[in-house]
């Protein structure tokens, strides 16, 4: 910004800082022209904030670190990711054992449920034969008696009548 204002004076007198200064790229901070208006130590300070605040790779001398960190920033995020996935299966694996287990104790309980309408069905179906058996007999000796009077009348009718 300062060379367009001067023009091109690259000359012997220039200082070093300034030379610096030209040669790195812009921050927001010197395109307005707030640098101008603070006193040293301020401009350190904020060049440190900046920095901080800066993501790694972005200066020329750290590009190198940038790389490294950057590639430690992706492992460390597939880190998480992995470990989330890993989280995630375990969750999955542990709602999907709780849930045969439901399962498995339902179809006990279904299963002892069935038993149980099974035995009563068989009592229930004994009871029915018993009384159906007890009800034949029944039947039986009223047919026994039954003939037994009839043969009885008949003898008596068969003696009167010779």
């Amino acid at each position: 910004m300062q060379r367009q204002r001067f023009g091109s004076d690259e000359g012997p007198g220039r200082n070093p800082a300034e030379e610096r200064r030209l040669k790195r790229p812009a921050t927001e901070s010197e395109e307005t022209g707030d640098d101008d208006e603070l006193p040293p130590g301020t401009r350190r300070k904020m060049k440190d904030t900046q920095q901080k605040t800066r993501p790694s790779g972005s200066t020329a001398a750290g590009a190198g670190a940038g790389t490294a960190s950057s590639a430690s920033s992706v492992r460390a995020v597939l880190q998480d990711f992995l470990e989330q996935q890993q989280r995630l299966d375990a969750q999955r694996q542990e709602a999907a054992a709780r849930h045969a287990q439901e399962r498995l104790a339902l179809e006990q309980q279904w299963r002892q449920e069935m038993q149980r309408l099974e035995r009563e069905r068989l009592m229930l179906e004994q009871a029915w034969r018993e009384r159906e058996e007890q009800r034949r007999m029944r039947e039986e000796a009223r047919a026994e008696r039954r003939d037994a009077l009839l043969t009885n009348l008949l003898n008596k009718l068969l003696r009167d009548d010779f």
